[in-house]
């Protein structure tokens, strides 16, 4: 059904000629009315994370789909350093060259943290923000002590080890990572995230066509991410709409409320939202919930 979805829908991919170079990540524009940037989560594919949702939107909204440089066969970035924060950095750019006036930014899970640092590095850019189950700061979304600087610290020596790995070594971990028992344990793994298991199979195939230098990269580069202090530089409203069932060490949802409310302390304007029944795919598990929150959220916004 999804890819029969992804044939029939009108996706239009933006001619070149409108970029001084080919951008870094993949954009798929479908829909018309308000602009809308969509983030899909580690490794995962913009259209096929959010297909369901892009069918919901499109009819007044102008959908541009992102898929992350290096993520879900979209081929990595030419940089070395600082993956991520170019991403960042290239989407900004990409919103401004496009002349998107107060996008509607959509972010899920690792896409939702990365929005939320697009939107604390250029506040003024952006309309309204709705994160899908991502965190401020990620990396401490379940152990709000731990020691930040030491965390830095490792992430920086392992972020090192990866840009000096040789290519042979990087190919030799991947093959191991596509194999399958790592498939099967990867498999049982993804059902703490998401109910619907007929969806798994589509997430480890956007594993197996990420790159894994580049991913690697991205995902430890994120840990040294901390907006729980510079997410009061955004102005604009944020729904964060959060699942509580799947952590490993937060294990009732009183637990994982309380540490989301730490994570946005600071926030301005925020309203959050829990899932009664959905885990953290939230636009499989609970999507009339989560469009029901969204479509209530954006009426409100002027």
């Amino acid at each position: 059904m999804l890819t029969s979805f992804l044939k029939t829908i009108l996706i239009v991919t933006l001619p070149l000629s409108l970029f001084a170079q080919k951008p870094s990540f993949g954009v798929d524009i479908v829909g018309h009315g308000r602009p809308m940037i969509l983030i899909p989560g580690m490794k995962g594919s913009g259209p096929e994370t959010f297909a369901t949702t892009i069918a919901h939107f499109k009819d007044h909204y102008t959908c541009y789909v992102i898929t992350l440089a290096g993520f879900a066969g979209q081929p990595p970035t030419t940089r070395t350093t600082d993956l991520l924060k170019g991403q960042r950095d290239d989407l900004i750019q990409y919103i401004s060259n496009q002349h998107l006036e107060k996008p509607i930014l959509v972010g899920f899970s690792f896409g939702g943290s990365l929005a939320l640092w697009m939107a604390c590095t250029a506040p003024d850019l952006f309309g309204p923000i709705i994160d899908l189950d991502g965190a401020p700061f990620d990396a401490g979304f379940e152990d709000p002590t731990i020691n930040v600087d030491s965390l830095k610290k490792a992430t920086d020596a392992m972020l090192q080890r990866i840009k000096q790995a040789p290519p042979s070594l990087i190919a030799k971990r991947d093959s191991l990572w596509k194999s399958p028992p790592s498939m099967k344990k990867g498999f049982e793994d993804l059902k703490k995230l998401v109910s619907d298991t007929t969806r798994i199979p589509m997430i480890l195939k956007w594993d197996t066509a990420s790159d894994m230098r580049s991913s690697n990269y991205m995902i430890f580069e994120m840990d040294k991410v901390d907006l729980r202090d510079s997410i009061v530089r955004i102005s604009s409203p944020i729904l964060a709409l959060c699942s509580w069932k799947g952590y490993e060490t937060l294990t009732t949802r009183p637990a994982v409320e309380a540490a989301m409310k730490n994570q946005f302390a600071k926030a301005k304007h925020v309203r959050m939202e829990f899932s009664d029944e959905g885990r953290h795919f939230l636009m499989w598990d609970d999507y009339d919930w989560m469009v029901k929150q969204i479509d209530k959220f954006l009426a409100q916004d002027p």
